[in-house]
Formats: structure tokens, C-alpha cells, sequence
């Protein structure tokens, strides 16, 4: 069965004092493109993310989302540069002096210049935090999987409900062709006999007229072909592999012989079933934009 290209997924897992959500959003993409955002001090575990996603989806744009909560020591440390701090503090001390204003400087006034305080992430052992952004990781994506199929299904059972007014579309078509071959040689006979009343008609040359006709108009070789890529279609959307790049192939060989049929029929009511092929068939290729 077919998968959408749309979804989304979201899993959480903690340990190494981390609580690591990971969301996964993805859209229809004509190729796989895969982008991550993921904190700085986990970025080394970018690639081997991205490698996990890939095993998961053919094709399509992919969101990944990383965030990371603490779940008991902190991930970052505060350092303070007390010869910095004391530096500042003493040439601050010497300018009052010099200017004859009185006062102390704060604390919050040291700290909040420049180079006095660094902010650093704690060292994280990256295979040990990869078991956690794994875990997240393969639960988002079990739920994204779940979302995709579902939809998958539903985009399935309306191909088959398009591709099933198109094969009812080529049995009228087949059964009108022979009578619009059979109503020209009437015409051709009526018109014959209107301009010729008083010449015996060559019944043969008649016959050759309507047949040369009716194989100029013949549809059925294309008639057959369509019925064929139908059958495709419905054993496509049974199997297991990603179907979107097949399912476009045999959209657009229908639409080559539905335009062929259009070209040769002369007919008013072969052309509107010819059209109405057409516009299930522009329908179906919408639906088969969100398959992978």
C-alpha cells in the first residue's frame, strides 16, 4: 500500500541527565530532503540523525527538530574571570577616585562586562547521548510512519475509485467506436445515393470508404493500452515499495493515450468521455504528488 509524503511524529526520551524531544514533519518533496535543527552541543550527532530519517523515507521534505531539557545537572557552566573582574573593579575604584565621585561599583556591573563571565556547554559523551536521541528519534519517526500509511490508504482507495470511472469511461468508448464507424457508412450511403439517384451505387467501393474510415478512427490498440496502465496502477498501489515515481510514469503514458484517442475520434460523444478521462486523470495526478 502506498504511503503519503505528509505527516508528522514526535518522540521524547531522557537519560544521561538529558530529556531529548525529537519532532519530525514531513511534506512532498520530489526528491528526499532532509533538514535538522539540533542544539550546538549535540551537533556531532547531526549525520548520524540524518542517516536514521534517510532509512525511513524514499522521499519527501523532512523537518527534524531536536530540543534538549535538563534532567538534573545543568548543560551549561558559568566561568568568571576574577583577575578580568578584579581588573575592572580596580580601574573603576581609581576613576571614581580621580573624579571625585563617590560610590562603589556593583557586582552585577563587573559581571555584566565584557569577557568577565563565559557561558560553556557541559561535555556531553556523544554515544551515550546518541542512545537517547536515538530512542526519541525512532519513536517520531514510528508515529510519522503510522500518520503516512494511514493517509497512504486513503489516497489508494480514491486512485481506485478514479481508475474505476476510467474503465467504465473505455467501455462506452468501446462500445461507441463500432457504431460510429456503422453511422458514417450510413451518411456516406444516404449522401451517395442523394447525389447519384439515377446511377446504380458500387456497393464495394462503399464498403472500402467505410472501412478505410473506420480504421483511421480504430482506438482500440489505445483503448487497450489504457485498460493496461489501469492494471498497473491498481498493482502498484498493492505492493509494498515506494509507488509515487511509477504511479507518475503510467499518469502521464495515460495521458498520451487519451490524447491519441481524442486526436482520431471525430465523434461529439467520444470526445466528452475523452475529456472526462482527462480531468480524473489531472485528479489523480494532484493525489499521486503526496505518494513517495
Amino acid at each position: 500500500m502506498p504511503k503519503s509524503m505528509t505527516g508528522y511524529g514526535r518522540g521524547t526520551s531522557t537519560g544521561e541527565g538529558l530529556i531529548v524531544t525529537v519532532e519530525v514533519r514531513s511534506t512532498n518533496h520530489r526528491y528526499r530532503d532532509i533538514s535538522v535543527r539540533i542544539p550546538r552541543e549535540l551537533a556531532e550527532l547531526e549525520d548520524k540523525l540524518r542517516a536514521l530519517v534517510a532509512e525511513s523515507l524514499a522521499r519527501g521534505h523532512v523537518d527534524v527538530s531536536v530540543t534538549v531539557e535538563e534532567a538534573g545537572a545543568p548543560l551549561k557552566t558559568v566561568e568568571v574571570r576574577m583577575d578580568l573582574a578584579q581588573a575592572y573593579h580596580a580601574a573603576a575604584k581609581d576613576l571614581a577616585a580621580r573624579l571625585g565621585i563617590a560610590g562603589e561599583v556593583g557586582v552585577e556591573t563587573i559581571l555584566s562586562l565584557q569577557d568577565v563571565v563565559t557561558v560553556k556547554p557541559v561535555s556531553v559523551d556523544p554515544d551515550a547521548a546518541w542512545q537517547v536521541v536515538k530512542a526519541a528519534a525512532n519513536q517520531a519517526l514510528e508515529a510519522l510512519a503510522r500518520m503516512r500509511a494511514a493517509e497512504g490508504e486513503s489516497l489508494a482507495r480514491d486512485l481506485v475509485h478514479r481508475t474505476s470511472k476510467i474503465e467504465q469511461l473505455i467501455a462506452r468508448i468501446s462500445e461507441r467506436a463500432p457504431v460510429v464507424a456503422e453511422e458514417y457508412r450510413a451518411r456516406l450511403e444516404a449522401r451517395l445515393r442523394e447525389l447519384l439517384a439515377d446511377v446504380p451505387i458500387d456497393e464495394t467501393r462503399i464498403a472500402m470508404e467505410a472501412a478505410i474510415y473506420a480504421d483511421k478512427i480504430n482506438v482500440t490498440e489505445e483503448l487497450v493500452r489504457l485498460a493496461s496502465h489501469i492494471a498497473q496502477v491498481h498493482s502498484v498501489i498493492e505492493q509494498a515499495e515506494p509507488a509515487g515515481r511509477r504511479l507518475e510514469f503510467l499518469v502521464q503514458e495515460m495521458h498520451r493515450e487519451a490524447n491519441t484517442i481524442g486526436s482520431k475520434s471525430q465523434d461529439v460523444e467520444i470526445s466528452h468521455m475523452v475529456v472526462e478521462i482527462k480531468s480524473e486523470l489531472e485528479k489523480i495526478r494532484e493525489q499521486i504528488q503526496n505518494i513517495e
